[in-house]
Protein backbone atom coordinates (compact mmCIF):
# COMPACT_ATOMS: atom_id res chain seq x y z
CA UNK A 1 0.00 0.00 0.00
CA UNK A 2 1.59 3.67 -1.03
CA UNK A 3 2.43 5.87 1.70
CA UNK A 4 -0.44 8.35 0.23
CA UNK A 5 -3.34 6.21 0.46
CA UNK A 6 -2.11 4.84 4.07
CA UNK A 7 -1.93 8.83 5.03
CA UNK A 8 -5.35 9.51 3.24
CA UNK A 9 -7.14 6.03 4.65
CA UNK A 10 -5.24 7.52 8.36
CA UNK A 11 -6.94 11.32 7.89
CA UNK A 12 -10.06 9.59 7.23
CA UNK A 13 -10.27 7.90 10.39
CA UNK A 14 -9.17 10.77 12.51
CA UNK A 15 -11.63 12.75 10.97
CA UNK A 16 -14.48 10.63 11.70
CA UNK A 17 -13.01 9.69 15.57
CA UNK A 18 -13.27 13.70 15.90
CA UNK A 19 -17.31 13.44 14.14
CA UNK A 20 -17.32 9.91 16.69
CA UNK A 21 -16.68 12.19 20.20
CA UNK A 22 -19.76 14.25 19.45
CA UNK A 23 -21.76 11.81 19.05
CA UNK A 24 -21.30 8.28 20.35
CA UNK A 25 -19.05 8.67 23.58
CA UNK A 26 -21.52 11.58 24.05
CA UNK A 27 -25.15 12.35 22.55
CA UNK A 28 -25.83 8.83 21.95
CA UNK A 29 -26.05 7.93 25.70
CA UNK A 30 -27.18 11.65 26.52
CA UNK A 31 -30.34 10.27 28.06
CA UNK A 32 -28.90 7.84 29.77
CA UNK A 33 -25.64 8.94 30.94
CA UNK A 34 -25.79 12.62 30.56
CA UNK A 35 -22.78 13.47 32.99
CA UNK A 36 -20.72 12.09 29.71
CA UNK A 37 -21.50 15.05 28.45
CA UNK A 38 -22.46 17.52 31.61
CA UNK A 39 -20.32 16.80 34.47
CA UNK A 40 -22.57 19.13 36.93
CA UNK A 41 -24.51 15.91 36.82
CA UNK A 42 -21.91 14.65 39.37
CA UNK A 43 -24.10 13.26 42.07
CA UNK A 44 -27.12 13.50 40.54
CA UNK A 45 -27.58 9.53 40.24
CA UNK A 46 -26.78 8.87 43.78
CA UNK A 47 -25.21 5.72 44.49
CA UNK A 48 -25.51 3.76 40.70
CA UNK A 49 -23.01 1.88 38.91
CA UNK A 50 -23.66 2.37 35.08
CA UNK A 51 -22.43 -0.09 32.34
CA UNK A 52 -23.53 0.92 28.74
CA UNK A 53 -22.11 0.31 25.24
CA UNK A 54 -22.46 1.70 21.49
CA UNK A 55 -21.93 -0.08 18.66
CA UNK A 56 -22.23 2.18 15.10
CA UNK A 57 -22.56 0.92 11.68
CA UNK A 58 -22.50 -2.54 12.32
CA UNK A 59 -21.07 -4.44 9.46
CA UNK A 60 -18.74 -1.92 8.71
CA UNK A 61 -15.16 -2.84 8.99
CA UNK A 62 -13.60 -0.50 11.95
CA UNK A 63 -16.58 1.01 12.30
CA UNK A 64 -16.93 3.02 16.05
CA UNK A 65 -17.68 1.21 19.21
CA UNK A 66 -17.62 3.08 22.54
CA UNK A 67 -18.27 1.22 25.99
CA UNK A 68 -18.38 2.85 29.51
CA UNK A 69 -18.12 1.78 32.93
CA UNK A 70 -19.74 4.76 36.18
CA UNK A 71 -19.86 4.96 39.64
CA UNK A 72 -22.00 7.68 40.75
CA UNK A 73 -21.64 9.46 44.76
CA UNK A 74 -23.73 12.42 46.40
CA UNK A 75 -22.15 13.77 49.57
CA UNK A 76 -23.52 15.92 52.21
CA UNK A 77 -26.31 16.53 49.32
CA UNK A 78 -23.98 18.79 47.91
CA UNK A 79 -21.01 17.57 46.35
CA UNK A 80 -20.87 15.20 43.87
CA UNK A 81 -18.70 12.46 42.36
CA UNK A 82 -18.78 10.52 39.01
CA UNK A 83 -15.70 8.18 38.13
CA UNK A 84 -15.93 6.36 34.65
CA UNK A 85 -13.71 4.08 32.92
CA UNK A 86 -14.41 4.60 28.79
CA UNK A 87 -13.19 2.84 25.94
CA UNK A 88 -13.12 4.08 22.42
CA UNK A 89 -12.26 2.13 19.38
CA UNK A 90 -12.29 3.71 15.53
CA UNK A 91 -10.48 1.99 12.76
CA UNK A 92 -6.66 1.13 14.01
CA UNK A 93 -7.18 3.63 16.49
CA UNK A 94 -8.19 2.17 20.29
CA UNK A 95 -8.40 4.93 23.34
CA UNK A 96 -8.99 4.24 26.92
CA UNK A 97 -9.81 7.01 28.96
CA UNK A 98 -10.09 7.01 33.09
CA UNK A 99 -12.26 10.36 34.09
CA UNK A 100 -13.14 12.35 37.49
CA UNK A 101 -16.00 14.51 37.57
CA UNK A 102 -16.69 16.71 40.64
CA UNK A 103 -19.92 18.44 40.57
CA UNK A 104 -21.19 21.46 43.50
CA UNK A 105 -24.51 21.80 43.73
CA UNK A 106 -26.34 25.16 45.01
CA UNK A 107 -30.20 24.65 46.20
CA UNK A 108 -32.02 27.88 44.45
CA UNK A 109 -34.82 26.77 45.51
CA UNK A 110 -36.72 23.88 47.21
CA UNK A 111 -36.98 22.38 44.27
CA UNK A 112 -34.09 23.64 41.90
CA UNK A 113 -30.57 23.51 41.78
CA UNK A 114 -27.43 25.61 40.26
CA UNK A 115 -24.56 23.03 39.40
CA UNK A 116 -21.36 23.92 38.61
CA UNK A 117 -19.10 21.06 37.15
CA UNK A 118 -15.07 19.92 36.33
CA UNK A 119 -14.10 16.72 35.04
CA UNK A 120 -10.43 15.64 34.74
CA UNK A 121 -10.06 12.60 32.22
CA UNK A 122 -6.54 11.37 31.74
CA UNK A 123 -6.75 9.45 27.99
CA UNK A 124 -4.44 7.06 26.18
CA UNK A 125 -4.93 5.79 22.27
CA UNK A 126 -2.97 3.36 20.54
CA UNK A 127 -2.59 2.70 16.56
CA UNK A 128 -2.82 -0.40 15.52
CA UNK A 129 -1.72 -0.28 11.74
CA UNK A 130 -2.08 -5.00 11.41
CA UNK A 131 -5.61 -4.65 12.87
CA UNK A 132 -7.00 -3.33 9.85
CA UNK A 133 -4.17 -4.47 7.34
CA UNK A 134 -2.60 -0.84 6.88
CA UNK A 135 0.92 -2.30 7.94
CA UNK A 136 3.18 -1.95 4.58
CA UNK A 137 6.19 -3.77 5.80
CA UNK A 138 8.09 -1.73 3.05
CA UNK A 139 7.66 1.67 4.77
CA UNK A 140 9.94 1.58 7.96
CA UNK A 141 7.69 4.95 8.98
CA UNK A 142 4.50 2.43 9.03
CA UNK A 143 5.88 -0.47 10.23
CA UNK A 144 5.35 -0.42 13.42
CA UNK A 145 2.03 0.32 15.54
CA UNK A 146 2.19 3.43 17.71
CA UNK A 147 1.43 4.49 21.30
CA UNK A 148 0.12 8.18 21.92
CA UNK A 149 0.82 10.97 24.09
CA UNK A 150 -1.20 10.12 27.64
CA UNK A 151 -3.43 13.28 27.46
CA UNK A 152 -4.93 15.09 30.75
CA UNK A 153 -7.49 17.02 30.07
CA UNK A 154 -10.43 18.61 31.38
CA UNK A 155 -13.83 19.85 30.37
CA UNK A 156 -15.87 22.55 32.29
CA UNK A 157 -20.13 23.01 32.65
CA UNK A 158 -22.69 24.54 34.74
CA UNK A 159 -26.46 23.72 34.44
CA UNK A 160 -29.95 24.77 36.26
CA UNK A 161 -32.31 21.93 36.61
CA UNK A 162 -35.61 20.86 39.00
CA UNK A 163 -34.94 16.88 38.62
CA UNK A 164 -38.85 16.52 38.41
CA UNK A 165 -39.54 19.16 35.42
CA UNK A 166 -36.31 20.17 33.42
CA UNK A 167 -32.64 20.43 32.63
CA UNK A 168 -30.43 22.95 31.22
CA UNK A 169 -26.75 22.76 31.01
CA UNK A 170 -23.72 24.30 28.93
CA UNK A 171 -20.19 22.17 28.93
CA UNK A 172 -17.10 23.07 27.25
CA UNK A 173 -15.38 19.81 26.87
CA UNK A 174 -11.63 18.72 26.20
CA UNK A 175 -10.38 22.52 27.30
CA UNK A 176 -7.27 22.34 26.21
CA UNK A 177 -6.29 21.53 22.48
CA UNK A 178 -3.17 19.07 22.06
CA UNK A 179 -1.94 16.33 20.07
CA UNK A 180 -2.60 12.22 20.66
CA UNK A 181 0.34 10.80 18.41
CA UNK A 182 3.90 11.96 18.12
CA UNK A 183 3.79 11.67 14.03
CA UNK A 184 0.47 11.62 12.69
CA UNK A 185 -0.94 14.82 12.96
CA UNK A 186 -4.66 13.95 15.09
CA UNK A 187 -5.29 16.87 18.14
CA UNK A 188 -7.86 16.78 20.74
CA UNK A 189 -10.67 19.45 20.03
CA UNK A 190 -12.49 21.42 22.44
CA UNK A 191 -16.35 20.56 21.80
CA UNK A 192 -18.78 23.42 23.12
CA UNK A 193 -22.52 22.09 24.06
CA UNK A 194 -25.65 22.81 25.34
CA UNK A 195 -27.84 20.36 26.50
CA UNK A 196 -31.66 20.82 27.60
CA UNK A 197 -34.38 18.54 29.11
CA UNK A 198 -38.07 18.47 30.19
CA UNK A 199 -41.18 16.37 31.33
CA UNK A 200 -44.20 16.72 31.64
CA UNK A 201 -46.84 14.69 33.47
CA UNK A 202 -50.18 13.09 32.55
CA UNK A 203 -51.57 11.25 35.61
CA UNK A 204 -49.98 7.83 35.24
CA UNK A 205 -48.15 9.20 31.91
CA UNK A 206 -45.32 11.43 30.95
CA UNK A 207 -43.49 12.93 28.13
CA UNK A 208 -39.46 13.33 28.38
CA UNK A 209 -38.10 15.49 26.43
CA UNK A 210 -34.21 16.36 25.40
CA UNK A 211 -31.98 17.88 22.83
CA UNK A 212 -27.89 18.27 22.27
CA UNK A 213 -26.00 20.81 20.21
CA UNK A 214 -22.28 20.51 19.89
CA UNK A 215 -20.25 22.11 17.88
CA UNK A 216 -16.02 22.18 17.44
CA UNK A 217 -13.23 23.44 15.80
CA UNK A 218 -13.17 21.22 13.29
CA UNK A 219 -16.35 19.73 12.79
CA UNK A 220 -19.66 21.34 12.01
CA UNK A 221 -22.73 21.89 14.56
CA UNK A 222 -24.62 18.44 15.50
CA UNK A 223 -27.92 18.50 16.90
CA UNK A 224 -29.65 15.86 18.53
CA UNK A 225 -33.33 15.74 19.62
CA UNK A 226 -35.35 13.12 21.23
CA UNK A 227 -38.94 12.98 23.13
CA UNK A 228 -39.86 9.25 25.30
CA UNK A 229 -43.62 8.57 26.31
CA UNK A 230 -43.29 6.76 29.88
CA UNK A 231 -46.03 4.84 31.77
CA UNK A 232 -45.98 4.65 35.47
CA UNK A 233 -42.53 5.51 35.65
CA UNK A 234 -41.35 1.83 34.82
CA UNK A 235 -41.68 2.05 30.89
CA UNK A 236 -40.60 5.02 27.91
CA UNK A 237 -40.20 4.34 24.56
CA UNK A 238 -39.10 7.27 22.23
CA UNK A 239 -37.71 8.57 19.10
CA UNK A 240 -34.53 10.33 18.44
CA UNK A 241 -32.88 11.94 15.40
CA UNK A 242 -30.21 13.77 14.00
CA UNK A 243 -30.11 15.69 10.79
CA UNK A 244 -27.84 14.62 8.14
CA UNK A 245 -26.61 11.66 10.78
CA UNK A 246 -29.16 9.35 11.90
CA UNK A 247 -33.10 8.43 13.08
CA UNK A 248 -33.79 5.75 15.91
CA UNK A 249 -36.09 4.48 18.80
CA UNK A 250 -34.99 3.84 22.05
CA UNK A 251 -36.50 2.24 25.06
CA UNK A 252 -36.05 2.34 28.94
CA UNK A 253 -37.11 -0.46 31.20
CA UNK A 254 -36.98 -0.01 34.75
CA UNK A 255 -37.23 -3.21 36.12
CA UNK A 256 -37.66 -2.25 39.87
CA UNK A 257 -36.40 0.35 42.18
CA UNK A 258 -33.04 -0.75 41.78
CA UNK A 259 -32.20 -2.23 37.87
CA UNK A 260 -33.02 0.02 34.97
CA UNK A 261 -32.25 -1.08 31.18
CA UNK A 262 -31.78 1.56 27.79
CA UNK A 263 -31.55 0.31 24.35
CA UNK A 264 -31.24 2.08 21.91
CA UNK A 265 -31.50 1.54 17.46
CA UNK A 266 -30.13 4.32 15.10
CA UNK A 267 -30.41 3.95 11.21
CA UNK A 268 -27.88 6.31 9.60
CA UNK A 269 -29.17 8.68 6.95
CA UNK A 270 -25.86 9.90 5.97
CA UNK A 271 -23.79 8.34 3.19
CA UNK A 272 -22.62 5.59 5.52
CA UNK A 273 -25.97 3.88 4.88
CA UNK A 274 -24.84 2.75 1.93
CA UNK A 275 -22.17 0.51 4.02
CA UNK A 276 -24.28 -0.12 7.10
CA UNK A 277 -28.04 -0.04 8.39
CA UNK A 278 -28.00 -0.10 11.82
CA UNK A 279 -26.10 1.02 15.04
CA UNK A 280 -27.12 -0.66 18.40
CA UNK A 281 -26.62 0.89 21.80
CA UNK A 282 -27.34 -0.86 25.60
CA UNK A 283 -27.06 0.55 28.94
CA UNK A 284 -27.58 -0.79 32.07
CA UNK A 285 -28.30 0.86 35.63
CA UNK A 286 -28.02 -0.69 39.02
CA UNK A 287 -28.15 1.81 42.34
CA UNK A 288 -26.74 0.20 45.63
CA UNK A 289 -27.34 0.56 48.93
CA UNK A 290 -30.82 1.67 50.40
CA UNK A 291 -32.06 4.78 49.74
CA UNK A 292 -35.24 4.98 47.81
CA UNK A 293 -35.51 7.06 44.55
CA UNK A 294 -37.00 10.63 44.73
CA UNK A 295 -36.88 11.54 41.29
CA UNK A 296 -39.41 9.60 38.91
CA UNK A 297 -38.04 10.62 35.46
CA UNK A 298 -35.55 8.42 33.93
CA UNK A 299 -33.51 10.82 33.28
CA UNK A 300 -32.18 12.03 36.58
CA UNK A 301 -33.21 9.91 39.31
CA UNK A 302 -31.38 11.65 42.60
CA UNK A 303 -31.88 9.79 45.93
CA UNK A 304 -32.44 10.20 49.71
CA UNK A 305 -29.63 10.43 51.40
CA UNK A 306 -29.32 8.39 54.76
CA UNK A 307 -25.66 8.72 55.14
CA UNK A 308 -24.59 12.55 55.56
CA UNK A 309 -20.86 12.10 54.44
CA UNK A 310 -18.36 15.59 53.66
CA UNK A 311 -15.98 14.72 50.76
CA UNK A 312 -13.92 17.47 51.67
Amino acid sequence: MKLHRILSILGLVFGLQSAQAQLSGGNEHFIFNPVMINPSVAGMHHNQLRLGYDARWVGLNGAPQNAFLNYDRMFNGNTGWNVSVISDRLGPVSTISIANAFAFHVTVTDETKLSFGLKHHLTQSNLNLNRNNLLDPNDPLLSVDQNGIAVNNFDASIAFSNSEKFFVGLSYRNIIPQPRFRYVGANVEPILSMQGWYRQDFGDAALEAFTVVSASTNNPINTQIGVMGTFQNMVGIGLNFSPVQQVGVFTFIKLNDRFNVFYNYNLPISDISQASKQSHGIGLGYRFGNETLKGNSFFLQPTNESARTRLF
